[in-house]
């Protein structure tokens, strides 16, 4: 694939090698565009771009400049223009019928953007074998990266048999590259990039990424710092320096270059806040550390996303806070619980077998009520009897590691870690209606345990399973006696 993809790209290179001056060379709005574009100074973008076409509606910058316009709307997230500008394309198509392919593959990439995936692959059906419209080719390849999990066709826009002058679409081509992580393909198109579009940060945002992606960390913090200089505003670049200096271990730069542009990032920017507050953490500085992942979890918790890594974190960070001091949850009066966790076949098989290490921490949905301290049996449920009821067969013993995590999904789950694997199984007759094992969910919400299928056990059961350990305990010691009196003396 990669011989057939450099192949493409150089001719399509070639392509852009002749017919007249490159755009960004004829319209220097378009380009004082790109460049605020670049800086992440979206709202001058727009002025600039809104003027332009304004001013002049029919010029050679049309087609990019509109396709910078929806790219300058999405990154904004501005749905009601997204909107109007979607009729906006259609009334234009429909009264200039010869530049009606390329309006209507335009109005396919905005159709895209505001997450409309139906109306988006309905044009790009009819885009497929337009090669000479490159922005039909660009929709296509959104379309088709977008649901596909097999990343070996050929990106769409490399298909084009026209100049691509356009900077959105190239971009849109090197992150279809990326995803396919073919090296030399993109190397080739940074280098057209970077010859093209002298001033654009691109070319070295895709030599930071390879720089993370191959652990070169110290490399990839040059090139951060080489994209900060040449776009000071924009903080992307400074949370991209920030990271490569954290993953390289040096704790406190990373730490400074966040602090030093703290005052131009957004509140609702919940990486920038957790990647500080796990600097501080990192260098002993318990309380801001606290306080900047409390941040975190707060911006992640009301866009409902998940939260565990952040909160695994402040966990320890307010242990060391308390310092001797108990947990103030610990504190109360409450006796930690017992929970029968309901395994299927497979996942029972797959903790009796598995390799402890893969196994010792787990991070499961279990509702709003485990918290840290309780014990949790896992076991997978008998065959039913004739009275459609059935016991257990524990596998595993977990503590429970933390309080509720939020998760967007499951509303809640818990860290586990784990005590003791039983990979022959204790069978116990610890009774429970199975018409809570067996389609339970429908009748729970997802706060309730039961809807994950984990179940409280009170005192009785636990002594049932006590016993049944000891047991089990006994039996194995037995077995064990006999298997050495039956060996063959010398």
């Amino acid at each position: 694939m990669t011989g057939n993809l450099m192949d493409l790209m150089k001719c399509l290179k070639r392509s852009n090698s002749g017919g007249g001056p490159a755009l960004v060379d004829r319209c220097m709005e378009y380009d004082r565009a790109l460049h605020a574009y670049w800086g992440k100074d979206y709202e001058k973008s727009l002025d600039i771009i809104t003027n332009l076409l304004a001013e002049e509606p029919d010029g050679e910058h049309l087609f990019a400049a509109y396709r910078l316009w929806i790219e300058l709307l999405a990154s904004t997230s501005d749905r009601p223009s997204m909107s109007s500008l979607v009729e906006h394309l259609f009334i234009r198509g429909q009264a200039e019928p010869e530049h009606h392919e390329f309006f209507s593959a335009l109005r396919g990439i905005t159709h895209f953007e505001l997450d409309e995936y139906g109306a988006a692959k309905l044009i790009a059906s009819s885009m497929e074998k337009r090669i000479h419209n490159p922005y039909g080719m660009e929709l296509v390849q959104l379309v088709t990266d977008r649901v596909s999990s097999n990343h070996t066709e050929v990106p769409a826009l490399l298909l084009t048999k026209t100049r691509i002058d356009d900077y959105i679409s190239l971009q849109s081509l090197a992150r279809s590259l990326i995803i396919r992580k073919d090296r030399s393909v993109i190397q080739e198109l940074s280098s057209w990039l970077h010859d093209t579009f002298r001033s654009s940060p691109l070319p070295a945002e895709i030599e930071f990424h390879s720089c993370m992606e191959s652990q070169a960390y110290a490399a990839g913090s040059i090139v951060a710092q080489r994209l900060v200089e040449l776009h000071p505003a924009n903080p992307d670049y400074h949370y991209y320096l920030a990271f490569s200096l954290f993953e390289d271990g040096n704790y406190v730069a990373a730490k400074n270059v966040l602090e030093k542009f703290r005052g131009n990032v957004k509140d609702d920017d919940a990486e920038f806040f957790g990647l500080l507050g796990h600097c501080h953490a990192k260098i002993g500085e318990a309380q801001p550390a606290a306080d900047n992942l409390q941040r975190a979890i707060s911006v992640l918790k009301a866009d409902g996303l998940p939260t565990s890594h952040i909160t695994l974190e402040l966990n320890e960070v307010l242990e060391e806070l308390r310092g001797h001091e108990d947990d103030p949850i610990l504190q109360m009066p409450r006796e930690p619980r017992n929970w029968l966790i309901n395994l299927s076949t497979r996942r029972y098989f797959e903790l009796a077998t598995s390799s402890e290490n893969t196994i010792e921490r787990l991070l499961r949905p279990m509702g709003e009520e485990p918290r840290q301290g309780d014990i949790c049996f896992f076991a997978a449920t008998t065959p039913a009897d004739k009275k459609g009821m059935s016991t257990w067969k524990i596998v595993a013993l977990y503590a429970v590691d933390s309080d509720p995590i939020w998760h967007p999904v499951h509303h809640y789950h818990n860290s586990l870690k784990l005590i003791k694997r039983l990979p022959e199984g204790i069978p116990v007759d610890v009774v429970i209606d199975d018409g809570l094992t067996g389609g339970g969910q429908t009748k729970f919400s997802k706060q309730d345990p039961m809807y994950w299928g984990v179940y409280q056990l009170d005192g009785g059961a636990l002594t049932i399973i006590e016993e049944a350990a000891r047991m089990h305990k006994d039996e194995m010691i037995e077995r064990r006696l006999a298997s050495r009196s039956r060996r063959p003396t010398a």
